[in-house]
């Protein structure tokens, strides 16, 4: 009976009984033949000879789409893409991708040559996944040129690590805090720690102090940083929050009255009469009018150059508008050098308070409703209306020198410390300074003097003058008052 049935409808039989693929069982050996449709069937059921694509594998510790080294690229002004050590956990490929045929089985997509992405190490105990994360954690810090042995300090398991700047940011599951190398000496740090822990535990708006551990122990060390190979190194709490934008009002009172803040109770620590030796170890900025006339030369000096017309265009440039800027610069200096402005810059040396001196947006981030000031390398003692200066010409050149961005600074510096009318005086004398144009001449003379960028800031400078010139008028004359 069986010899009789037409080979047609054997064919069309066997057909309507073989199961779909999906639903072959796994280990079921493919049906014999080599077409590629067959071949196709086997790959896609798990049975054939081809290896997993690279979509099916587990992601390695870094990805490919991520630069061989941190700093290949930038994402922002000082930082840099985030580098995650711990390997990510294998996902199952998707139902409906179907995996794209090679002729080779080592590729891991079709026409690609390249070799097959490793495995990552298996993390099925945690023991194992701490310890490779946190080697990995110390081999970033060397690719980097820190000493990844100042780890052992500081009693956590990091697992994420992250460049900020001159800085790094570690993260463990307990907590995240921010490593810095401190160019200064032990005194220095020392110092240092103790005016930013006095203003932490007074509820100043600077982060907590890591405070390091004895090696092999539980028990707080005897300094606040880690001597390493190539420096000190010192670390503090991260602040999770967003750069401030100086140009708005909202975050330039807030920035403000942190600042103010901030010189209240670093002014009472150096008061303090428990505060001790240490706080003779920090640097004073009181030569302000020294360091001024310095710039000042310097821009003189480039006048002089500039007449011998080597640059045409660059010189041409210098040339015509100097003359205005070297002005503002002498009369910044007069003010500074009047009687009463001497006199009470003589009084702050004499009692004076810890400034920042890097009032940059990176530098002031916003948590809440509270802005934290971060990165402490340029601290010293200084007349506070230096920082306060600082801070709203930040905001001022973004905000095109609207008046009322700087009196809502200094109305809210004003809750936490009144400033006084030679201070006003002083403040007016720091703003009035051309510090972007001397910043630009001082670049033009030490570097490439064919840079367009140089002659495009130069350009920027005197088209930003007219709404400084009108600012920097109404402010004498709020001074005056």
């Amino acid at each position: 009976m069986a010899e009789s049935i037409p080979p047609w409808l054997k064919h069309l039989w066997k057909e309507f009984t073989t199961p779909p693929a999906f639903l072959a069982k796994a280990g079921e050996a493919p049906e014999k033949g080599n077409s590629a449709k067959n071949q196709a069937k086997a790959v896609k059921n798990g049975t054939g000879d081809k290896k997993k694509p690279s979509w099916a594998k587990p992601a390695p510790s870094t990805p490919a789409s991520e630069p061989e080294s941190p700093w290949d690229e930038e994402e922002g002004e000082g930082d840099l893409p985030e580098v995650h050590v711990r390997p990510k956990p294998s996902r199952p490929p998707s139902p409906t991708r179907k995996p794209k045929q090679s002729a080779s089985p080592a590729a891991g997509h079709a026409g690609d040559s390249s070799p097959p992405r490793p495995t990552p190490r298996p993390t099925a105990k945690s023991s194992e996944s701490i310890a490779v994360t946190s080697l990995g954690v110390r081999t970033e810090l060397e690719r980097w040129g820190f000493d990844s042995s100042v780890l052992a300090a500081y009693p956590y398991v990091f697992t994420r690590v992250s460049r900020h700047g001159s800085a790094l940011r570690l993260q463990s599951a307990r907590t995240t805090l921010v490593l810095k190398r401190s160019p200064h000496s032990p005194l220095h740090v020392e110092a240092m720690h103790r005016a930013l822990d006095y203003a932490s535990r007074r509820g100043g708006p600077v982060p907590r102090w890591i405070t390091p551990r004895h090696t092999g122990s539980t028990r707080a060390s005897d300094t606040p940083f880690v001597r390493g190979d190539d420096g000190l190194y010192y670390a503090m709490e991260w602040i999770d929050g967003r750069e401030v934008d100086l140009s708005s009002a909202a975050d330039m009172a807030k920035a403000s009255q942190s600042l103010s803040k901030f010189h209240q109770l670093t002014h009472r620590w150096v008061t303090d009469e428990s505060t001790g030796e240490e706080r003779h170890n920090l640097p004073s900025a009181f030569d302000i009018v020294s360091r001024l006339s310095r710039r000042t030369e310097e821009m003189e000096k480039a006048l002089k150059r500039a007449e011998i017309n080597e640059e045409p265009d660059d010189d041409l440039f210098y040339l015509e508008h100097a003359p205005v800027f070297l002005r503002q610069a002498h009369e910044a200096l007069d003010r500074l050098l009047a009687p009463e402005c001497q006199r009470r810059l003589e009084q702050e040396r004499e009692s004076p308070a810890v400034c920042h001196m890097d009032m940059t947006p990176s530098n002031l981030i916003r948590k809440g409703q509270v802005v934290y000031l971060v990165d402490f390398d340029y601290l010293a003692y200084a007349p506070r209306t230096l920082d306060l200066a600082h801070l709203l010409r930040r905001g001022l050149q973004k905000a095109n020198w609207a008046p009322e961005l700087a009196l809502t600074g200094i109305l809210q510096y004003n809750t936490a410390v009144t400033l006084t009318r030679v201070e006003y005086r002083l403040l007016q004398a720091f703003l009035a300074f051309p510090h972007r144009f001397w910043r630009t001449t001082h670049r033009w003379q030490q570097g490439d003097r064919h840079d367009d960028q140089v002659l495009r800031e130069f350009r920027r400078c005197v088209r930003e003058e007219p709404a400084r010139k009108k600012f920097l008028e109404w402010f004498r004359r709020q001074a005056l008052l």
